[in-house]
């Protein structure tokens, strides 16, 4: 008995999911196939994504494709992580004397060996495996099938960031499942809707941007693009208060801000950056505190600052909807040196504080000395 099976976390499920499965059903031809979605993957966080919503949009997406096709919560009833062998156990006890193949993408591929107890899945699934343009396939000393074609450059963390970037479901995932995102706010679409009601049109926007243009940086620099996204789209949420009202808000909240009697004297919008870390870690739930950090420092700087708070300093001075003439300049430096951009970034904001008759913070003034001494 031929039975298919294919794990994941599916979170989202998109169009890629979709494609490999049907090639597999069609070239495998199995008895029945098991469409396992993990409660908790091994190799990652626990999606906050909840088990029944991620389940009923693999039956979205999934709907038609064959009446031998099982959705299988048995990852839900472990109650905790499950591991892959234990997934080709459970089959093995299920159906008498089955003939397992193991459905994964391109990226698991290489990275079998190093799962726990590769060498009962190899012992006893034949691994089933799509290829993408480019993949550098290695000799591979177990049991697998290549399915014939290529299979689109899709991942389900491109979606994810894609929704919180954008604020909108990418033509990626099936349309089915679409509704259901929405209807739940899943991915960060909640966090659109408070941006919106509390930011101007433009400040929207611009926050938008800022995430897109953090996302395409992330990918240059090395950078978990959801964590770029998130502090992209994050970074101004405090933009929408006055500077009375950003004075107040951090003191009945305590919150800590540096030069914070100067800041409330001279410049209180500067305060905008410490009252979005603030609502980003309380409103929403961001614990990376790489993201928060990264959002406290995109005005102002800092002498110790991240890959990921360079980006967002960058991106938030050059972003596309930025009309002065050497935005488009830094944007294209960003693509190049990262460092570089940041120096003219920082000179930039230096020099827009002076001509505007502003007073310079502190903060800003150490940053730039700081950039300069590394440049000799």
């Amino acid at each position: 008995m031929k039975v298919l099976v294919f794990g994941g976390s599916f979170d989202p499920v998109h169009k890629g999911h979709v494609s490999l499965f049907r090639r597999a059903m069609k070239v495998i031809a199995p008895d029945v196939a098991h469409i396992v979605p993990a409660y908790h993957s091994p190799f990652k966080a626990k999606s906050p994504t909840p088990f029944r919503l991620r389940m009923k949009m693999l039956k979205q997406a999934f709907k038609g494709i064959g009446k031998n096709v099982v959705f299988d919560d048995y990852e839900l009833k472990q109650g905790g992580k499950t591991y892959t062998y234990q997934l080709v156990q459970y089959l093995k006890n299920l159906y008498k004397d089955p003939e397992i193949y193991l459905l994964v993408g391109t990226d698991c591929l290489n990275d079998l060996h190093n799962w726990k107890n590769p060498d009962f899945i190899f012992k006893n699934a034949v691994v089933v495996a799509g290829k993408r343009k480019g993949y550098d396939e290695k000799p591979a000393n177990f049991r697998h099938v290549f399915l014939p074609g290529f299979f689109p450059k899709l991942s389900s963390s491109r979606v994810r960031a894609h929704i919180l970037a954008c604020g909108d479901v990418p033509d990626t995932v099936p349309a089915s499942i679409a509704p259901t995102i929405r209807t739940n706010k899943l991915y960060g679409l909640e966090v659109h809707d408070w941006l919106k009601a509390h930011l101007k049109t433009n400040r929207y926007l611009h926050s938008k941007n800022v995430a897109e243009m953090a996302a395409a940086l992330s990918d240059i620099y090395d950078v978990n693009v959801e964590s770029a996204v998130r502090a992209g789209i994050l970074h101004d949420a405090g933009k929408g208060f006055s500077g009375q009202e950003l004075i107040a808000f951090c003191k009945k909240r305590r919150i800590s801000v540096p030069f914070f009697d100067d800041i409330c004297k001279q410049e209180p919008s500067l305060l905008h950056s410490f009252v979005s870390r603030w609502i980003a870690k309380n409103n929403f739930g961001v614990k990376d505190k790489n993201v928060l950090t990264a959002i406290a420092e995109h005005t102002l700087g800092s002498l110790k600052m991240s890959t990921l708070s360079k980006i967002l300093f960058v991106a938030d001075i050059s972003s596309k909807d930025r009309k002065y003439k050497d935005a488009f300049l830094i944007r294209n430096l960003a693509l190049q040196d990262l460092d570089k951009a940041l120096l003219y970034a920082a000179n930039r904001k230096l020099l827009f504080t002076i001509d505007s008759q502003k007073w310079l913070c502190p903060l800003g003034i150490d940053l730039w000395n700081h950039l300069i001494k590394q440049e000799k």
